[in-house]
């Protein structure tokens, strides 16, 4: 009984919720396209959103079913009354900083659709670097080996075995719900059939796969948020994507150090290892790839200047 009254007071609330912003929404003239997206502009840069228009276009676009681009052919045209209660929903959740991606349950990465919910690490652009530089780093290889360790939604091992279509791919993660996505988004972008999907902590499962020592390229986007950083990320951050994908409970350098101390051991003649920093982590990644004897040691900055790749190898 106390999760059916919960239920219907929650109800209630949504109603409620709605009622209200359909109120906010003035209605003495038509919404067409144009005017629904200056309004919700408006509406978010008020809320605090970072980019207002943006938001306002991929919802919009989301809930009509169309590109983005097709949202400026069609500027005077009405939005029907059924999009429009769809639309103010989605418009009330990013207003509460709910991300976009989670919303319409989709997130563009390296060129490619994937699938996201709040089981996974939302694919940052940032990310790409790290992608760009292996594709890099793997022409060197004929049919290279790559791990990606915490896979997440896939994004990156998925992006790899789409661009190299020679490429052994292994994908591990500790989380079944985010093996389940990253196993939709490999079927979504055609390559299931290429990828080892593993369950299991940091390098467990690659180690009983029995890949020891024949692994050209070792990748990974681990937590390494401290725990006592946490409440201090942007809302978007903190009250909606995972916890457990973006923190490292005690060490913020617990999985660069396990990945650096076994890179010798992982990787075959001439492999890298490959993992996306924060810039503050950047120096004791560093550090820790020279402790573990690795090579080569180079940084990847990104479009702002940020240290975002470590890269070591072996002989």
């Amino acid at each position: 009984m106390v999760e059916g009254k919960q239920g219907h007071a929650q109800d209630s609330s949504r109603r409620l919720n709605t009622h209200i912003m359909m109120q906010a929404m003035p209605t003495e003239q038509p919404w067409t396209i144009a005017r629904l997206l200056e309004w919700t502009r408006e509406h978010f840069a008020r809320k605090g959103m970072e980019k207002p228009r943006l938001d306002a276009e991929v919802l919009l676009a989301h809930v009509l079913g169309v590109e983005r681009i097709a949202l400026y052919t069609g500027f005077d045209s009405v939005v029907e009354d059924d999009v429009l209660a769809r639309f103010r929903e989605c418009v009330k959740k990013r207003a509460s900083h709910c991300p976009v991606a989670y919303i319409t349950g989709r997130k563009e990465f390296f060129s490619l659709a994937f699938e996201v919910s709040p089981d996974v690490l939302i694919p940052r652009p940032e990310t790409e670097f790290l992608v760009e530089k292996a594709l890099a780093l793997a022409r060197g290889h004929e049919s290279p080996t790559i791990v990606d360790i915490g896979t997440g939604s896939g994004n990156i091992a998925v992006s790899l075995a789409v661009k190299l279509p020679d490429a052994r791919v292994i994908a591990t993660d500790l989380s079944d719900a985010a093996l389940t996505i990253a196993r939709k988004n490999a079927r979504l972008n055609a390559v299931e059939g290429r990828i080892l999907f593993l369950k299991g902590d940091v390098l467990e499962p690659v180690v009983a796969e029995g890949v020891t020592g024949e692994v050209d390229l070792l990748l990974s986007n681990p937590p390494y948020v401290a725990e006592d950083e946490w409440p201090g990320l942007m809302s978007d951050v903190r009250d909606f994507e995972p916890h457990a994908a973006l923190v490292s409970e005690g060490d913020p350098l617990r999985y660069y150090r396990i990945l650096a101390g076994a890179a010798q051991d992982m990787l075959a003649a001439g492999g890298y290892l490959m993992v996306e920093v924060g810039a503050e982590r950047a120096h004791g990644v560093k550090k820790l790839f020279r402790d573990a004897g690795l090579r080569g040691i180079d940084c990847v900055k990104d479009y702002e200047g940020i240290n975002r790749v470590i890269i070591g190898s072996v002989n």
